[in-house]
């Protein structure tokens, strides 16, 4: 019996929305806009705090939509494309209120130099975590390598950092009370400028290894492995060491015989440092082959990647920007 054709999916639905918003259809317009609005807003609030500006990005976000949705080829990229104006405006406003937000900062470190808590609560507000990320640059790579895992990672705790860095939980407190107190001096030092260099980094490692992570699982194994130098330092936080791309070669002709897959969710970049946070995808028929989440940190050479911490974490990792 003929029933028709089948009910269109939501993703048809909306492609159809998107296709009358551009030939002008008003009502599409405002429909579009409301359906997107929460998940815009809350993604601004991430990145601005619960404030007006978040508000006031949003709007500035639709403004240019209305401006440059007939750029818009594919009306299935339009949530992509959306998130992506409005990150740029939050980064543009960030901008804006660098200078203000770092100078009154630094005031205050001038009269709490000696509160542990002032260089705590800087690294952790969400608004200067920019200004954080240029100081960090600054720091031994060891020292910042501990900063990142234990301020802007999932596996933040000393244990799970001992493990990952292959260190007594005692050096790990030893580096961060060295590193804050380094930070501190450099982060007013940098308190009247403005530098891009982390966030270009930023933005070309998390499309590295974004793009890097798909083509491995399309059939360029190669390639993928020749990121990671032939004498590469493999590190895994069950303390096990080895030295050679080879080995590395071992894991990742594993996961893929066994339908294995990492999903990177968080990649975060300083200077020579990149870490991973990651979920692992296992087969259907195996869904227990892997644990559910992974943290890798890698050591960037001028071409490769020389040395390469593995952590295998017994939960998923968190998905956050």
């Amino acid at each position: 019996m003929d029933h028709g054709d089948p009910a269109p999916t939501k993703e048809a639905k909306e492609a159809e929305i998107v296709f009358a918003a551009i030939n002008g259809c008003t009502t599409s317009l405002s429909l579009l806009f409301e359906r997107y609005r929460p998940r815009l807003y809350a993604a601004a609030v991430a990145l601005l705090g619960y404030t007006s500006d978040a508000e006031d990005v949003v709007h500035d976000t639709f403004l240019i939509v209305l401006r440059r949705l007939h750029q818009l080829r594919e009306p299935a990229a339009i949530g992509g494309w959306l998130h992506a104006i409005l990150k740029n405006q939050c980064l543009m406003h960030r901008r804006r209120a660098w200078p203000q937000a770092r100078l009154d900062e630094a005031a205050r470190f001038l009269g709490q130099m000696s509160e542990a808590e002032s260089i705590e609560s800087t690294i952790q507000n969400q608004e200067l975590r920019d200004w954080v990320w240029t100081a960090l640059q600054d720091l031994p790579e060891l020292q910042r390598a501990t900063v990142i895992l234990r301020y802007f990672s999932c596996c933040n705790s000393y244990d799970e950092m001992s493990a990952i860095l292959g260190v007594p939980i005692g050096t790990i407190r030893s580096r961060l009370f060295e590193a804050k107190t380094r930070l501190s001096k450099v982060l007013l030092a940098l308190a009247d400028k403005h530098d891009d260099e982390h966030e270009i980094c930023l933005s070309n490692r998390q499309a590295f290894y974004q793009e890097a992570f798909k083509e491995l699982y399309r059939g360029r194994r190669d390639d993928f492995l020749a990121h990671y130098a032939d004498d590469l330092q493999l590190i895994w936080s069950t303390g096990t060491r080895s030295v050679g791309r080879a080995h590395l070669e071992v894991e990742v002709d594993d996961d893929l015989h066994t339908g294995v897959r990492i999903a990177p969710l968080r990649i975060m970049a300083s200077g020579n440092l990149t870490v991973i946070e990651g979920a692992f995808i296992n087969p259907p028929e195996t869904p227990d082959h892997c644990p559910p989440g992974c943290v890798l940190v890698m050591r960037e050479g001028a071409f490769q990647v020389s040395r390469l911490h593995i952590h295998l974490a017994p939960r998923q990792m968190r998905f956050e920007d």
